[in-house]
């Protein structure tokens, strides 16, 4: 008997109160995983991003850089605003020290991160840092 694929819903939160519920509701009940990563991880990599316009962007390879640079300037703006309007979509490439290791890190874990997180950029009333490819932006 073939296994019955179930597709991703889609996910719309109007504020990290509910993306919170949401997560602790997966972590609490479980999940089935539509992606290579667990929901520990996906908390962690979000978490980790929520941090960067604070701490400092990881740098990349001066290749990537350039890349960066030149899409910021280019198309950037086009994808903020597309994002903002219609959500991120997951799958695409990104900065593998920002996934943290499934083994060492549970799905718990990377919801108490993603609360540390969230706790720390509502907090947090200094000037953030510019992102490498969308440049200036507000939390």
């Amino acid at each position: 008997m073939a296994k019955q694929e179930v597709s991703k819903r889609p996910l719309k939160f109007n504020d990290f109160d509910e993306l919170i519920a949401e997560v602790q509701s997966l972590a609490n009940h479980g999940y089935t995983s539509r992606g290579n990563w667990t929901l520990g991880q996906a908390c962690g990599h979000i978490a980790n991003w929520m941090r960067f316009p604070i701490d400092g962007f990881p740098k990349s390879p001066w290749f990537m850089r350039l890349i960066f640079w030149v899409m910021k300037i280019t198309i950037g703006p086009s994808m903020k605003r597309k994002i903002m309007r219609e959500g991120f979509k997951g799958g695409l490439p990104t900065a593998p020290e920002t996934v943290p290791d499934a083994s060492s890190f549970s799905d718990q874990h990377g919801v108490e991160k993603l609360k540390e997180a969230i706790n720390r950029i509502v907090e947090y009333s200094g000037d953030l840092l510019p992102s490498p490819l969308f440049g200036s932006m507000d939390k």
